[in-house]
């Protein structure tokens, strides 16, 4: 038979098929030394795709870094973390960092208390360091290939190093950081607290409300550097004592530590696994030499799959270190099966070769479409939009096959070179020649029940399936997709903890950036200036100078009608005509007013009476001035003396700064600035923020607003003034001229690029920072609902292009790809098996009930996570992959051996009793293995792993169950459609 060839050239040629194993070992096992690893799940997204482009090209405008957020909390002290000796601590902490570099040996150092000092950063745990070592995982990596420190030490916020926005002098800011020095008193340390609280940008960010907590942000060059940076600071603040608390958190520590804690898991689950699967094959079989075999199959076979990803240089992503949980259980499934036969069938052969032959014949065909299937699931993975899921799944799915190659010839090599005849005569106890009887076991009369129950009650469990179905579509509608790397730690994970703590004290420690820019940024034409003007002009000069205002208004109005026909051919010619006429309409007002003005000032103040004064002026200047004068004195005619000099003279200055001449200059400034030089584009981000705050899952947000707000009001107080004219600065400036003088204080603080963090250099497009407290894609995704409805119930003044970036944004997109990419792949590999199934039984029929554990399976695993409340992320996607196969399978088996025995005895009712003997058996077996195999996972700390290793436990048990049960009761539903025998329409009355 041409189905044995591989397996006949195998008998007879043991050791050449032993030295092909051996060397497809070696050579694949030659590429781990070439491993690296990629713990970013930035990279679920392709290169090129637009909001990874889109995030990147953000942070390079704005100049913004992936932080290691470093959280100090201080809950014993009166005054929290505004206390001498902590402040004390964060100021030599951040010059630490700020110093770290590079020593003569090759390893980090800083500057403590003006002498290097080099942390010894390596883990205490001679396990871990040597897992280091195999996995190139150096602690001491902390410095780029020129030799650069991983921290960018200018972009560190810390109170240190930030901006103190304070007046220096009236019109000035100060040039100075909100703690340049570390306090030596309490009063010191308060009055660092009283500029931090009162500075809308720290706090809520930089310092917590309660005063309680401050939190460092430390940029790092790239994020693979964030895992050695937060154990770089968990070091130098190990001595700090227990009434300073410090955490480190934020996404790419998060990250970056899954990812080291990954290869330790990757070290030990996946071993402790595959001993838990060789024990249970050692209790099944009870024959050390015979289970060694499918053992090595699995090794081979994770071995061959990872040094292939390897050699083709491809990273070991999250995925990807998942290949050999999943591989192990497929790999051996086969040749479970196998061996299962051959401990059932060798007394009635007594000969190694042909129990091979007779078993291999039998189970050639179930074992070939069932690793089909298998391969096909995983690579249907390919289809998806995720790279390392794609990667993922045809690796998988390489390593099945190679899994089904080595069934075929290594097993069969292994068995006839290191299986000794005399360890397989005690496999049953032989009675005579013709007969072996052995023991039943539990799992035999359990299987023997089994096979009754269902042939009897074959409608009630086809009743009990329906119900099982109906309740688990429920759950599949409760089913919330969601991620969050922060929750593939366990609950009491030192990152886990880390970030509720921190969240509590907070805006949030996640970062979104929502970006705002014109969607046109046009020069306005010579008419839309003018136009601009006139109505300016008519706020700024219609009450004060009504007459002079109107001749004015007349003039750009013929302007306008001069020059519209240019449009903004000549831009210049429209104000070369209008500043010579305003300038002579400034001598014309403002010589009337300076005349007043020189009188009032030349009289003498004693004595001066209002009645005095008005008759001193009576002859100056022109009528309508002195009219104006009058009319603003009246008020004051009580005063006398000095102060009513001091008052009048306050008026005639008023008026006679009011420039036609400067108003023009002002308001073509105005008319080109940019976009974010506007108070009513400011404005409107104002708002924007305003609603932000009642949006739940925001902490905080900031932008540039908030600087210029901040910075106004400290250029514009008064100590002795009221407190309500002092609030009325904290602002936005009423013009872009009066806008970019404030921004031009705040482009000369000590930090100079801070601003340009939140606004870009040509004020055209700005980036609202905004904080939440969950990285959850659910609380993402309902953020940007929010505020995309927001925004379009309240257009801004200009169309704007609105762009979402940043990690906790990005992880929806990549989320919102995986689900839709794996809904189409489950769907397609779906149709493919089943049209697979149909041709491997020649009979739709056949080919339906072969979907029919499957559907079940895969219908109830969902479910239940509906019902748990467990998010659809990452991992229980990619188990629908390992559904298909592995209940397929199973289905597979059991329909090959019962249409073979229903032909071997003529009918469903014998053939039933013997179906659940060996071939049932070999199918719990491997149900079993599997299930029971993978329990240690949940023992793991990292919650990926947890979740593969429960769900796919049940994953095993329900399909072992829907094949062993619904298949049974519906071949014994379906017998007469299924089999055209006498015997078996007679059964089937029977039953």
């Amino acid at each position: 038979m041409k189905r044995l060839r591989m397996t006949s050239f195998s008998i007879r040629f043991p050791w050449i098929v032993m030295a092909v194993a051996v060397a497809v070992t070696v050579f694949f096992g030659t590429q781990f030394p070439k491993v690296s690893f990629d713990n970013d799940p930035e990279n679920m997204l392709a290169e090129d795709e637009y909001i990874r482009v889109f995030h990147n090209e953000v942070k390079a405008r704005y100049n913004l870094y992936d932080f290691v957020i470093v959280g100090i909390v201080n809950e014993t002290n009166p005054d929290g973390i505004f206390n001498v000796e902590t402040l004390g601590k964060i100021d030599s902490l951040t010059r630490e960092l700020i110093s770290l570099h590079r020593n003569a040996d090759g390893k980090p150092e800083v500057m403590r208390d003006g002498q290097p000092y080099a942390p010894a950063l390596e883990s205490d745990s001679a396990w871990e360091r040597g897992l280091a070592k195999v996995f190139g995982n150096d602690v001491n990596r902390l410095f780029a290939e020129d030799g650069s420190s991983a921290i960018i030490a200018p972009e560190i916020i810390s109170p240190s190093v930030v901006d103190n926005i304070k007046q220096a002098d009236r019109g000035q800011l100060a040039i100075q950081y909100l703690m340049e020095e570390a306090p030596a008193t309490r009063e010191q340390a308060l009055a660092i607290k009283h500029d931090a609280m009162n500075n809308p940008l720290y706090k809520g960010t930089l310092v917590s409300e309660d005063g309680k907590a401050i939190a460092l942000y430390i940029p790092i060059q790239e994020k693979t550097y964030s895992y050695n940076v937060a154990n770089l600071i968990e070091t130098l603040t190990a001595g700090w004592g227990d009434a300073d608390q410090v955490y480190v958190t934020g996404q790419p520590v998060a990250q970056d530590t899954f990812g080291v804690e990954m290869l330790v898991q990757m070290a030990s689950s996946a071993p402790l696994a595959g001993l838990a699967i060789f024990l249970l094959l050692l209790f099944f079989f009870r024959r050390l030499s015979l289970i060694i075999a499918p053992m090595l199959v699995a090794v081979i076979s994770v071995v061959a799959a990872m040094g292939l990803l390897i050699g083709l240089g491809f990273d070991v992503h999250i995925m990807s270190s998942m290949i050999a949980i999943f591989l192990m259980p497929i790999s051996v499934a086969d040749s479970v099966h196998i061996l299962s036969e051959f401990f059932d069938s060798y007394h009635k052969f007594r000969d190694k070769a042909e129990t091979i032959k007779h078993v291999v014949g039998h189970l050639f065909m179930p074992m070939l479409y069932t690793s089909l299937t298998t391969i096909a699931g995983f690579a249907s993975l390919a289809t998806t939009p995720i790279p390392p899921v794609r990667v993922f799944g045809l690796h998988v799915a390489f390593g099945v096959a190679l899994a089904w190659l080595l069934t075929m010839t290594f097993v069969p090599a292994y068995i006839m070179l290191f299986v000794r005849t005399k360890s397989l005569e005690g496999v049953c106890h032989v009675q005579d020649q013709d007969s072996c009887e052995t023991k039943r076991s539990r799992l035999d009369n359990g299987l023997h029940w089994l096979g009754g129950f269902s042939f009897l009650r074959w409608k009630l469990i086809l009743a009990l399936t329906l119900a099982v179905l109906a309740v688990s579509v429920v759950g599949i509608s409760k089913i919330k997709v969601n991620d969050n790397p922060v929750k593939w730690f366990t609950q009491n994970h030192r990152i886990r903890v880390a970030d509720r703590v921190l969240n509590d004290h907070f805006g949030g420690t996640y970062t979104a950036y929502l970006t705002l820019k014109p969607a046109q940024i046009t020069t306005p034409t010579c008419a839309e200036r003018i136009e601009r003007m006139r109505n300016a002009a008519q706020e700024r000069f219609s009450d004060s100078l009504p007459d002079a205002a109107a001749t004015f208004l007349a003039i750009l109005d013929e302007t306008n009608s001069k020059f519209q026909a240019l449009q903004d051919a000549d831009i210049e010619r429209c104000f070369v005509d209008l500043v010579e006429t305003a300038r002579g309409l400034d001598e014309q007002v403002s010589g009337a007013w300076n005349a007043l003005g020189d009188e009032i000032n030349y009289l003498n103040p004693e004595g001066l009476t209002y009645a005095k004064l008005t008759a001193a002026i009576a002859n100056v200047g022109d009528e309508a001035t002195r009219k104006v004068l009058a009319g603003r004195m009246k008020a004051h005619e009580n005063l006398d003396g000095e102060a009513l000099q001091n008052k009048a003279l306050d008026i005639v200055d008023e008026y006679a700064a009011l420039s036609f001449e400067d108003f023009l200059f002002e308001a073509r400034a105005d008319a080109a600035a940019p976009a974010f030089k506007r108070p009513e584009l400011l404005a409107y981000v104002e708002s924007l923020q305003a609603f932000m705050q009642t949006v739940e899952g925001i902490g905080k947000s900031s932008s540039a607003v908030d600087s210029l707000k901040k910075a106004n009001y400290e250029l514009n107080y008064i100590a002795e003034a009221p407190a309500d004219r002092n609030a009325e600065f904290n602002s936005i400036p009423p013009t872009p001229s009066a806008v970019g003088q404030v921004f031009a204080q705040l482009e000369g603080m000590k930090k100079k690029d801070s601003l340009f963090h939140l606004v870009t250099k040509d004020y055209n497009e700005v980036n609202v920072w905004v904080q939440l407290k969950s990285g959850d894609n659910t609380d993402m995704v309902a953020v940007v609902e929010q505020i995309e409805d927001w925004m379009a119930a309240n257009p801004p003044p200009v169309e704007l292009d609105v762009g979402w970036a940043g990690l906790t944004y990005l992880n929806v997109v990549w989320q919102d790809k995986m689900v839709a990419g794996m809904l189409n792949s489950l769907l397609s590999s779906f149709v493919v098996v089943l049209i697979m199934m149909m041709v491997l039984f020649r009979s739709p029929l056949f080919g339906l009930l072969a979907m029919l554990p499957l559907t079940v399976t895969i219908t109830f695993i969902y479910g239940l996570i509906g019902w748990v409340g467990k998010d659809y992320d990452m991992p229980v996607a990619v188990l629908s992959s390992l559904t298909l196969g592995l209940s397929v399978d199973f289905a597979i088996h059991f329909l090959e051996r019962s249409r073979e025995l229903t032909q071997k005895f003529g009918g469903w009712q014998e053939a039933i009793r013997h179906m659940f003997k060996e071939p049932a058996m070999a199918i719990s077996r491997n149900a079993i293995i599997i299930s029971v195999g993978f329990t240690p996972l949940l023992f793991a700390p990292l919650v990926p792993y947890k979740t593969v290793g429960f769900f796919l436990a049940t994953i095993m048990a329900v399909s072992w169950l829907a094949t062993l049960f619904i298949l049974a009761a519906l071949i014994t539903g379906l017998q007469k459609y299924l089999f055209n025998h006498k015997d078996t329409k007679d059964s089937e009355e029977e039953a």
